[in-house]
C-alpha cells in the first residue's frame, strides 16, 4: 500500500509541473484504461488480439464505447487514436467521442470517405455542429489516425496528419471514446495521451 501511495504522489507531482510532457499509451494488450467489454446480438465491443474491436451489425444504429482517461482537461493535451477500418467508404461514419457526461450529453468527431462531421448531443437531442471535406479515400483495412488536440480554448482535429478543423469548446469531462455507425467494424490499435505544458 505504501508503494502505491508513493507512486501516486510521484504521478501527481509530474502532473503539477506544467513544463513536463507526460505520455501514456494504451495498446490493448492489458486494457489499462478499462474499456468496457460487451457482447450483444447486434453489437459488441471487446479487446481482441491487441485491438479494441467495436462492431455494429445494424443499419441506422450507432455503437459506442467510452472510458475515463488519465488526463487533466484543464491543461493542454493531445490524444492520438489509431484505427484499422475493414471497410471505409462514404456510407459509414466512425470516430471519437469527447466531452462525455452521459449517454444523452456528449460531442463527437466522425469521419467517412472525404468528409467529417461534428455533432453535439444535449439532453438526448443530437445536432450537427460542423461538416466539411477531408482527404480520406475509401478502401479496405485502412489505417486512419485521428488526433484531437487542446490548445487553450481551442480544439484541433486532424486526420492522417492533416488538420481538418479548429473549434472553440470548453471541455468539462475527461471521458472519451469511439463510435461506429451502421453495419461496420472498427479496430482501435492504439490510444496515445500526451499531457502538454501551458503555452
Amino acid at each position: 500500500m505504501k508503494k502505491i501511495a508513493i507512486v501516486l504522489c510521484a504521478f501527481c507531482v509530474l502532473y503539477a509541473n506544467a513544463q513536463d510532457k507526460i505520455v501514456v499509451k494504451e495498446n490493448f494488450d492489458s486494457n489499462k484504461f478499462q474499456w468496457e467489454e460487451f457482447f450483444e446480438k447486434e453489437y459488441s465491443g471487446s479487446v481482441q488480439d491487441g485491438y479494441y474491436v467495436l462492431q455494429n451489425k445494424k443499419d441506422g444504429f450507432l455503437v459506442r464505447s467510452v472510458t475515463e482517461l488519465p488526463i487533466s482537461i484543464d491543461r493542454n493535451f493531445k490524444i492520438t487514436f489509431k484505427f484499422l477500418v475493414p471497410k471505409l467508404n462514404d456510407e459509414y461514419f466512425f470516430g471519437l467521442i469527447f466531452n462525455y457526461e452521459d449517454e444523452n450529453n456528449y460531442s463527437n468527431f466522425l469521419v467517412s470517405e472525404k468528409k467529417f462531421r461534428i455533432y453535439n448531443k444535449t439532453n438526448g437531442t443530437s445536432s450537427l455542429s460542423r461538416q466539411n471535406g477531408i482527404i480520406l479515400k475509401s478502401g479496405k483495412n485502412k489505417e486512419v489516425v485521428i488526433v484531437m488536440e487542446k490548445k487553450g480554448s481551442k480544439l484541433i482535429f486532424s486526420v492522417d496528419n492533416m488538420e481538418a478543423v479548429q473549434i472553440t469548446k470548453d471541455i468539462k469531462f475527461n471521458t472519451f471514446g469511439f463510435q461506429v455507425e451502421n453495419v461496420n467494424t472498427i479496430k482501435v490499435d492504439e490510444v496515445i495521451i500526451e499531457q502538454l505544458g501551458e503555452e
